[in-house]
């Protein structure tokens, strides 16, 4: 498939976990502990065959902002038409609406990206299944992760040139982790591995080298992707005064500056030269700015760095580090991005089908803006995703 000559990638997008269909992978053992958890695992009510755990959840941002007033969050049945219950109520660019039935069925998904033009997903969970490391129980949190994952396994089971995802990563129980990647890194969905990082454990953690190396070994990509209220929660989630406009504001572009600015200056692309890092759905007009800060900073804070080999902004440029755009930062933002970073850098991403997509009008959108060249776009909807997500298309033989 081709839109108007161009393949497209979408670099982030999600499915809203339906808990039903992956509890049918838990053991009944698991499946058995996991109902003696009662209230502390509950779910959201059913619709459509799907729901959500509601597990490691931040108290309800209710506060409106200029007073101490609480207000109810959107009804269901404003936020519901639109995305199966995504808490948030913005314009939607449809019709038509996203279906229910994409987070379980990926043939509903696909259609999907044929009225879009887009020709591969990466598929990201949407915080149910990964606020397991809310809970004590570790061996808990890793059976829903390795449940979760043979979900994944089928649904893009159908369309393996076109639906690929993300192996959950556990800081917690890092040789189980290590583990779990060497099992699905032998299968043909997997092109990353989402780290789940506990309060009392830095993503820069020597801890976490293991699982840096066995990412490197099986050709991943490490994600960096937050969830705004939900665990593993995003800094600054008890900071934003109980406001639900603040929280989404900061939290996903704060999480990707500290995890980003952590992992470049912690030396692990210098120790893992084939290893590949990206940031999803935390904009782009930040990020020429964010790295002459880290310049200047790494000068001033020598001591606190180990030595690298490169300035921390050179490292933004390629050829380890990728980003996702936002499409509301528009066609300027996007441009001076360009001019700043190169065009090696950036990916297309939607964040379809959360109520953020510009769903069915994505791509329409970015083929209207002039004033990129024809090799930015091809760059930005194709090339620099499947430079960033390596093993999409590459045979099971060569991983």
């Amino acid at each position: 498939m081709a839109r108007a000559g161009y393949r497209i990638f979408d670099a982030d997008t999600h499915i809203i976990e339906p808990v039903e269909p992956i509890e049918a992978y838990l053991s009944s053992a698991d499946r058995a502990k996991l109902a003696a958890f009662g209230p502390a695992v509950q779910r959201a009510p059913a619709k459509g065959g799907m729901s959500r755990y509601q597990v490691g959840k931040r108290p309800a941002l209710d506060r409106r902002l200029g007073s101490r007033e609480r207000v109810e969050p959107p009804t269901a049945v404003t936020r519901g038409v639109k995305d199966g219950g995504t808490p948030w109520d913005v314009r939607w660019q449809g019709p038509p609406f996203p279906s229910e039935r994409v987070s379980f069925d990926a043939h509903a998904r696909v259609r999907d990206m044929d009225i879009e033009g887009v020709d591969v997903n990466m598929v990201l969970p949407s915080g149910g299944v990964p606020a397991f490391c809310a809970l004590d129980d570790v061996a808990l949190e890793l059976a829903m992760y390795e449940a979760y994952h043979r979900f994944l396994k089928d649904y893009c089971a159908p369309y393996p040139d076109r639906l690929t995802s993300v192996i959950l990563v556990s800081g917690r129980d890092v040789a189980t982790s290590v583990a779990e990647v060497r099992r699905c890194g032998k299968e043909d969905w997997p092109v990353g591995i989402f780290p789940i990082c506990p309060p009392d454990m830095s993503l820069d953690d020597p801890g976490w080298e293991p699982i840096w190396a066995v990412a490197q070994e099986y050709d991943l990509t490490v994600i960096i992707h937050t969830f705004t209220m939900t665990a593993p929660y995003p800094p600054g989630v008890w900071d934003t005064w109980d406001n639900v406009f603040l929280q989404r504001s900061a939290s996903h572009v704060w999480n990707a500056q500290r995890n980003m600015a952590a992992l470049i200056g912690a030396g692990v692309l210098d120790r893992y030269p084939e290893l590949r890092l990206t940031a999803l759905e935390c904009g782009h007009g930040w990020l020429a700015s964010w790295g002459a800060r880290l310049d200047e900073l790494a000068e001033m804070c020598r001591h606190a760095l180990p030595p690298l080999k490169h300035k921390p902004s050179e490292y933004i440029r390629g050829p380890q580090y990728f980003q996702s755009i936002q499409i509301h930062e528009g066609e300027q933002s996007l441009r001076h991005a360009i001019e700043a970073l190169g065009e090696d850098t950036l990916m297309f991403a939607t964040d379809y089908p959360h109520s953020e997509s510009w769903f069915p009008k994505s791509v329409e959108m970015i083929l209207g803006w002039t004033s990129l060249s024809e090799t930015a776009k091809r760059k930005l909807f194709w090339e620099n995703a499947v430079r960033c997500y390596h093993r999409c298309g590459a045979p099971a033989a060569a991983r």
